[in-house]
């Protein structure tokens, strides 16, 4: 063999976002100047540089290059150890080229972040939230979620207690609050609460919300109620006073030239009575039958023309681009089939800091464009909803100019990391 090559150190550990350099030790055996190409394979290759690339040695010479790993610290990069070589192809003996072998262990590292969506809900009797937890760490996370009232005026319930959250994704939980007491009257009462969100390992973080609790009965209800009781009181009033006493007297007046005429007519009445009793009997049999054909002509409509109705769910979603330095990303979301979306919440998020753009577009239509370096979190509510067709396309457009530097962050990441949560309603036609 004309070309022998050894690490200094085949096991190294380090920390994402950190770099270890290792020595490459390499002889040229043979017999001839050779030229060497030197490449690192193996999951780490993406985020591992040699230096030089290129040597040239003459024969029974040796030299030292460097190959360093540093892993970014994204959730991409998974924790453990990672298998690598070290090709060294000789360029005038290619099929003698030597793979030094060794493992590099990427250490955990925990970043998890929440947000309350919507912060604030009204409603008589409870209101209803979601909380996002982002594992932006290379392990997965347990949180453990739990809603209280400093105050004592609500009650509040996360459904699930617990999420378990792999690296890169996000998952998310119901809150539900209910006041202590129902307000039947009056003015509207606020109420502050704080959903924890305590992940394993990790500092917990706490999401203040408010839930305003209106009143059961509308300001309006009383001043309606008492003008109706005033109305009802003066008709009693105007039928026992005036009407009913001068509806009698006109009465007796009319009737009495007639009374005579009617006794007369009563006999005859009488014996005319028993022929239309026959002729009743058989004019309700015939109804009977005509009733009997409606009931069924009326089933027959119903059956043809079922009802229609919309059923409304809540809905939340995510997403998340990681755009490469110079490079631009859409991140799309399809409304369902035969269902109506109406946004009424949009938080986006640029954690790092980074310089680009971004955009929000549906249908084509651009709905926001925005500079990521003027901000880092922001969020949108609407009390018109924007209304998306069934099939309508929501995107997020980011355009990466240069990714921001995290505070706690030792290298500075290579791509850029956005995401955007929104939320709302789907309203489903069935029937």
């Amino acid at each position: 063999m004309s070309t022998s090559a050894s690490l200094d150190s085949s096991n190294v550990q380090l920390q994402a976002g950190e770099q270890v350099v290792i020595p490459l030790q390499i002889r040229n055996n043979g017999e001839i100047v050779e030229g060497y190409r030197i490449e690192v394979v193996g999951p780490p290759a993406a985020w591992s540089t040699v230096e030089p690339a290129n040597v040239s040695l003459y024969p029974g010479s040796s030299t030292t290059a460097t190959v360093a790993f540093h892993p970014p610290r994204t959730s991409g990069v998974p924790a453990g150890e990672l298998q690598f070589g070290v090709v060294v192809t000789p360029t005038e003996h290619p099929d003698e080229a030597v793979v030094p072998e060794g493992v590099v262990e990427v250490l955990p590292f925990l970043d998890t972040t929440a947000e309350l969506l919507p912060r604030t809900s009204q409603g008589r009797r409870y209101g209803r939230h979601q909380v996002a937890v982002d594992n932006r760490g290379n392990v997965p996370v347990t949180a453990v979620l739990t809603a209280t009232d400093p105050t004592g005026q609500l009650r509040g319930t996360v459904t699930p207690p617990g999420l378990t959250v792999n690296p890169g994704e996000a998952a998310f939980a119901d809150v539900r609050v209910r006041p202590a007491r129902s307000i039947w009257r009056g003015a509207p009462l606020t109420s502050p609460f704080v959903v924890e969100v305590a992940p394993q390992d990790s500092p917990s973080v706490q999401l203040d919300g408010t839930y305003v609790q209106q009143p059961i009965l509308p300001p309006w209800f009383l001043k309606a109620l008492l003008a109706a009781l005033a109305l009802l009181i003066a008709l009693v009033l105007l039928w026992f006073l005036l009407l009913k006493p001068a509806i009698k007297s006109s009465a007796e007046d009319a009737v009495a030239p007639q009374a005579k005429q009617a006794a007369d007519n009563a006999a005859a009445a009488k014996k005319a009575s028993g022929s239309a009793a026959g002729a009743a009997g058989a004019a309700q049999n015939s109804a009977g039958s005509a009733q009997q054909s409606a009931n069924k002509a009326a089933q027959v409509v119903g059956d043809a023309n079922p009802p229609s109705t919309f059923v409304t769910t809540p809905f939340s979603n995510r997403l998340q681009a990681n755009t490469p330095d110079g490079g631009t990303t859409t991140t799309p979301f399809v409304v369902p089939a035969k269902t109506t979306m109406k946004l009424t919440d949009l938080v986006m998020s640029n954690p790092q800091g980074d310089f680009g753009r971004v955009q929000i577009k549906l249908k084509g239509a651009t709905l926001f464009d925005m500079a990521l370096e003027n901000f880092r979190d922001i969020d949108y509510h609407f009390v018109s909803p924007i209304e998306g067709a069934p099939g309508d396309q929501l995107e997020m457009v980011v355009k990466c100019r240069q990714p921001g530097k995290p505070p706690a962050s030792a290298s500075n990441p290579t791509t850029c990391d956005t995401s955007m949560y929104f939320g709302g309603e789907f309203v489903k036609k069935t029937g």
